[in-house]
């Protein structure tokens, strides 16, 4: 059992971490395009800032996925 919820840990940590990249990647995107940072002290600003909100938001949604998929699962 533990080894069961060890492997749904681990596959919701890949997923969220997958999914914390592509909407941080869209959001640094969306403020290059938008030319939102005029200097490059402001763009590496909001790029820590986006890192540290993905490292903050991680582990999070991957408790949270991980209890969806064990009752979907279950």
């Amino acid at each position: 059992m533990l080894a069961r919820i060890l492997s749904l840990y681990l596959q919701s940590l890949a997923g969220t971490t997958f999914l914390t990249f592509v909407i941080g990647s869209f959001c640094l995107f969306w403020r290059k395009f938008r030319k939102k940072d005029k200097t490059d002290k402001e763009r590496r600003s909001s790029t820590y800032e986006v890192l540290l909100i993905s490292v903050m938001v991680i582990p999070i949604l991957s408790f949270a996925l991980m209890g969806i998929i064990l009752m979907i699962k279950v």
